[in-house]
């Protein structure tokens, strides 16, 4: 009998470490991407807020989100947040093509917010709100 209480406490060691992995995993590879994600919040902000500012410097606003989208495309992160940053990324390349385009700007601003709210959710579902809640860990503050 003793040894099935030893089996079982194990098992939920196992599971327990299993558990740390994958949340520590998340939350080094949303680190290698943040601060893409947050330069390119600080753009589309700037595209809201700041039209003229932006007319007169297009082509660098456009070259700095093309390195971002590039940057962001490049960093090596595991296949537990492929699919958020697929959505950052594509969020990226709609906000270039607003700045780009003039007739279809606001279509383009509507798909990066899109982009965006995917990518919110994509989050959510990799770490659990109430497991946020019983450990403290903060991640949304990378979105």
């Amino acid at each position: 009998m003793k040894y099935v209480g030893l089996l079982l406490s194990s098992i939920f060691v196992f599971l327990i470490v299993l558990t740390n992995l994958y949340c520590n995993s998340v939350t080094l590879d949303i680190k290698h991407i943040k601060d893409y994600v947050l330069e390119a919040n600080i753009i589309l902000e700037d595209v809201l807020e700041k039209e003229e500012k932006i007319t007169e410097k297009k082509g660098e606003y456009i070259s700095r989100l093309m390195t971002l989208k590039k940057g962001m495309e490049n960093s090596k992160t595991s296949f537990l947040v492929k699919d958020f940053k697929e959505y950052k990324v594509k969020s990226i390349e709609n906000l270039i093509y607003s700045l780009s385009e003039e007739k279809n700007k606001d279509e383009y601003i509507k798909e990066v917010y899109k982009y965006n709210e995917l990518s919110g959710k994509e989050l959510d579902k990799l770490i659990n709100k109430q497991f946020i809640k019983r450990t403290y860990l903060s991640t949304n503050t990378y979105t």
